[in-house]
């Protein structure tokens, strides 16, 4: 089936989120009538439900967590509806954070007041925010930190935890960062979410020394050594006798092997989706043998019907594992696997193909 008859089908056979992604990312249609679906996406449970989820809170726990109402998981899902900056009540929605970035940045630094508040960079970089001045600043230091690391291709970080008398004895199984790494609380190590504020901004005008920096950091992380890496890092010291499990690295579902279904799979699709936008993950063995893998679930030409493990959407658990993958179609319906699997499919090729044109052009 050509491109434009599944995006058709989609269109037609798809909920409001579906119809609206498919013709505003996938096809050229009259600008009235992606504005009519525009609105009927607004309007949609689904997106109604996930902009309640942004309580404007931001401790710790209210921006990194498992909770619907964390802003990691509220924003995820909301940009992965295709809602941006200007559209309902979005912006309203995210000026506390937006100032809280602005007042965080005047105070004292740690690790996990940066992990916080690249998460919420991250998400408003993807939900079309990088013109925000505090945003596309804060995205540009991350870049720039995480890249002054990476570029010396350090694999070994980790310190001998018995020089820590301090750690308490439930992190015995968890391997000690190097906390010379971070002394200033500047993690120097890519996480899952930096990878969302790469992707938005690679596509913005950040100019090619940033996008070099950007495909530098995918290079390191598709090196074997990061991928052996302890999962989440470790823990991290925040204090005399204090620390902190450390996540999310950027994990490769699929990179030591297919067809296995572990925790990690479970984000293979949208890992697909995320990366693909990167040179150097388009070029990899990984990527093209991960796409061949999801092909062999097409059911019918061009359409596909992935495991439900791919596609999983679980109430009170974090998006960037991959357990919100659902667009609001109803999941009682037999057809909603093949509605949501085909449309994952098309965007990973379309965005493979979108990056393949502009970079040769």
């Amino acid at each position: 089936m050509k491109n434009t008859e599944c995006c058709e089908w989609l269109v037609q056979n798809g909920g409001p989120i579906v119809r609206y992604l498919t013709a505003s990312e996938m096809t050229r249609p009259c600008a009235s009538s992606v504005g009519k679906m525009r609105e009927e996406l607004l309007q949609s449970s689904a997106v109604r439900y996930w902009t309640g989820c942004l309580t404007d809170r931001t401790a710790f726990s209210d921006i990194h967590g498992s909770r619907d109402t964390c802003f990691e998981n509220a924003m995820g899902k909301l940009t992965l509806f295709g809602v941006r900056k200007g559209m309902g009540d979005l912006d309203r929605r995210c000026e506390p954070y937006l100032v809280w970035l602005k007042k965080v940045g005047e105070e004292e630094q740690d690790v996990l007041t940066v992990f916080c508040r690249s998460i919420v960079v991250s998400f408003l970089s993807a939900a079309g925010y990088t013109t925000e001045k505090v945003v596309h600043d804060l995205v540009i230091e991350r870049i720039e930190q995480i890249h002054e690391f990476v570029k010396r291709r350090n694999y070994s970080i980790y310190v001998d935890r018995s020089k820590f008398k301090d750690i308490p004895r439930a992190y015995d199984s968890y391997p000690l960062v190097d906390p010379d790494l971070y002394p200033d609380g500047n993690f120097p190590l890519p996480w899952i979410y930096d990878i969302f504020a790469f992707r938005a901004n690679i596509h913005y005008s950040c100019g090619d020394h940033i996008r070099s920096m950007i495909e530098d950091i995918i290079s390191y992380i598709f090196d074997p050594r990061y991928q052996q890496l302890h999962e989440g890092y470790g823990i991290v010291r925040t204090g005399k006798k204090r620390y902190h499990v450390m996540g999310w690295d950027v994990w490769l579902p699929g990179y030591n092997g297919l067809h296995t279904t572990t925790f990690k799979m479970a984000c293979l699709v949208q890992r697909l989706a995320l990366m693909s936008s990167f040179a150097r993950v388009r070029s990899s063995k990984w990527f093209s043998e991960n796409v061949n893998m999801l092909a062999r679930y097409e059911n019918r030409p061009g359409h596909y019907s992935f495991p439900k493990e791919y596609i999983r959407e679980k109430k009170n658990a974090y998006y960037v594992t991959g357990a919100h993958m659902g667009l609001g179609e109803d999941r009682r319906s037999a057809r909603t696997r093949e509605i949501e699997s085909t449309w994952w499919m098309r965007k990973i090729l379309n965005d493979f193909d979108s990056a393949e044109g502009v970079k040769n052009a």
